[in-house]
């Protein structure tokens, strides 16, 4: 009797050990995925091979003159918690690696050139050519790129977002010469109708100069339903108008590094406040 327990203590031993060993492991792959989500990740976009149809080149000192130079790199943004503005590879409403799609029909995203097939570039000479994003003179990793005029809508409901980052201007592709100044065009941000963010009209390039890259950001509401991009002509007409965003994403509190309590640092809780 005593041997036939000691079997069964062991064989209990053994189940506990095996449901022990495979509860660890469905935790392990559920912190991996988690990890694989919370990260952006350029590589799961739909991307263009190559340097694009007016190549980039790093240089020491950007020009005017000089279509898709640039001096300055902004690199993707790793830090957990940060989801990327997208068009093609994305998702909605739930964002993916790549990033969040917009979620109104795709013949209102540009005015020219599309339908709009990549993700991370601006728009071409037509429907068959992309080039990397260049805004005065410093290359974006990352964002999105339409012509005048286009709307973007975004779903916000997938996520807690928290705040909103990107960098406007014009596509050095066209710089100068295009319609004599690179191009113009005004941007406007709104969450649920109000009016977040708007630029001036922005030129290629203004006074033998590029125009560099404006910043743009602001708080995210709680409870915010959508979020709406509309790049427009700067009101002299939609020619040249490469309308650019670099760098344009979503912030959680995982990547500003808030508690659940929403409690924002310093550094942007005026922004929170004042909208």
């Amino acid at each position: 009797m005593e041997v036939y327990m000691h079997i069964v203590n062991m064989y209990r031993a053994i189940n506990d050990r095996g449901s022990m060993l495979f509860l660890t492991l469905i935790m392990m792959a559920l912190i991996i995925g988690i990890s694989f989500t919370v990260f952006a990740a350029k590589d799961d976009c739909t991307n263009i091979d190559g340097d694009g149809a007016k190549p980039i080149k790093e240089v020491g000192k950007e020009a005017v003159g000089v279509e898709n130079d640039y001096d300055e790199v902004v690199e993707e943004d790793e830090r957990k918690g940060v989801v990327y503005l997208a068009l093609i590879g994305g998702a909605t409403p739930k964002p993916n690696a790549c990033g969040l799609i917009p979620k109104n029909p795709a013949g209102e995203w540009t005015g020219w050139g599309g339908p709009l097939n990549f993700d991370n570039v601006t728009i071409g000479e037509g429907g068959g050519t992309r080039n990397h994003i260049v805004i005065g003179g410093t290359l974006f990793v990352r964002g999105i790129g339409n012509h005048a005029i286009g709307t973007l809508v975004y779903d916000l409901s997938g996520d807690k977002y928290l705040k909103f980052e990107a960098y406007v201007g014009m596509s050095d592709e066209k710089d100068p010469g295009g319609c004599g100044h690179g191009g113009s065009s005004d941007f406007t941000f709104s969450i649920d109708g109000k009016q977040a963010f708007k630029s001036e009209t922005l030129k290629g390039s203004d006074g033998g100069e590029n125009v560099e890259a404006v910043k743009v950001e602001f708080a995210i509401p709680t409870n915010a339903k959508e979020l709406t991009i509309v790049m427009g002509d700067g009101g002299d007409g939609i020619g040249c108008d490469h309308s650019t965003v670099g760098d344009a994403k979503l912030l959680t509190a995982q990547a500003l590094d808030v508690d659940p309590a929403n409690k924002v640092s310093t550094t942007w809780g005026s922004l929170k406040a004042s909208y």
